[in-house]
């Protein structure tokens, strides 16, 4: 498979004090893949002042994450040299890659103290126009953070900063378990809401409304930002409705978060993929998703779903996953969890399932072994 990344070949034993020339290289292409994502765009608007404190807080965080990453990469090679298992090609960088994307995820979720909850759920009830970080959406994670204080009055914001200073020091230390995810998904409960035939529809704003009830869009094709309007509008409908702004948070958070497989949406799939998906393997069982082969993803996920009187699966969701991705150890990884989402739900509505009742549920396992669940 052909990639637009430098293949980095590895070496078995642990990396000695003075990095040799491909170790440097691997280190300085990940720090290039960080910087991306605390990248803010020329465009975005923010008051100087505050342009200039986030510049600031992000260069000191690179700097230090920028230092931890030989350490990290030793703890990678000594690991593999333990294994006893064939050096494969550029299994460290992959590896070191999945624990920063697991870093960004997990700061991402992590809720911070009362005050900055509470500002937070201030920011995100001002101007839609947060949504629109005028970069690649793929790695605008710290830009989202910094457009929600641009909305916030310019006196708390260096007490939002703060706050922001120290989850930044979290990164590459024990932390708690994030919330689990919700469930079903806010753009699923959303979507459910404003299907067809379904009583007193809420109002959406003109350009949701457009795309969801005109064009018929599936949420997967929408523009970023439009993504984040409809959670936007979920957030808050939810607080309409009397959910627990600790809950309504924590699933605006999960519906934002940059996970691998949007970062990566058709990054590894082969040119005639992108266009034309792959059919089903001969087992009927879904093909193994390209990223999860490049990562080296497995695990299991368990998909919930209903039939109607001939078997024919009506409605699917994901509800449960334990997935394992090298580099990420003692917590869960979470940029990853969802990998094996789309395969596993489109397995559900295309297939007869064994069913056990209105409402069922099914195993999948997934293997690199057999690229198949």
């Amino acid at each position: 498979m052909r990639l637009c990344l430098p293949l980095l070949l590895c070496c078995a034993t642990a990396v000695a004090a003075a990095p040799d020339k491909q170790d440097q290289d691997t280190l300085q292409t990940l720090r290039i893949h960080l910087t991306r994502s605390f990248e803010l765009s020329p465009e975005l608007p923010l008051d100087a002042d505050l342009r200039a404190r986030a510049n600031e807080l992000s260069a000191a965080h690179l700097e230090r994450i920028s230092a931890l990453l030989p350490a990290w990469l030793a703890e990678e090679r000594k690991l593999q040299s333990a294994s006893g298992k064939p050096a494969e090609p550029s299994y460290v960088y992959f590896a070191l890659w999945a624990r920063l994307l697991n870093e960004l995820a997990l700061w991402q979720l992590e809720p911070g103290d009362a005050a900055y909850e509470q500002a937070t759920v201030a920011a995100l009830g001002a101007s839609p126009l947060q949504c629109n970080l005028h970069n690649d959406s793929r790695f605008t994670d710290y830009a989202a953070r910094i457009a929600r204080i641009q909305q916030l009055p310019a006196a708390q914001r260096p007490a939002m900063l703060a706050a922001e200073r120290e989850s930044l020091a979290r990164w590459g230390q024990p932390r708690p378990a994030p919330a689990a995810w919700p469930e079903p998904l806010p753009q699923q409960a959303a979507l459910a809401l404003l299907a067809p035939g379904q009583k007193d529809r809420p109002a959406l704003p003109p350009t949701l409304a457009a795309q969801l009830l005109s064009e018929k869009k599936d949420y997967a094709t929408m523009a970023r930002e439009d993504q984040c309007l409809l959670q936007l509008w979920w957030f808050k409908r939810s607080l309409q409705q009397g959910v627990a702004p600790a809950i309504a948070l924590s699933a605006f958070r999960y519906g934002t978060m940059i996970s691998a497989d949007v970062r990566f949406a058709g990054m590894f799939e082969p040119p005639s993929a992108v266009s034309k998906p792959a059919p089903a393997a001969a087992t009927g069982k879904p093909p193994f998703p390209p990223i999860a082969t490049r990562f080296q993803a497995g695990g299991a996920t368990v998909v919930q779903f209903k039939q109607d009187a001939s078997g024919k699966t009506q409605q699917a969701s994901v509800v449960a996953r334990n997935i394992s991705v090298p580099g990420i150890r003692g917590v869960r990884p979470v940029a990853f969890e969802t990998l094996f989402d789309a395969q596993t739900l489109k397995y559900a509505m295309d297939n007869k399932l064994p069913a056990g009742g209105a409402v069922s549920k099914l195993q999948l396992v997934w293997k690199m072994e057999d690229k198949q669940p």
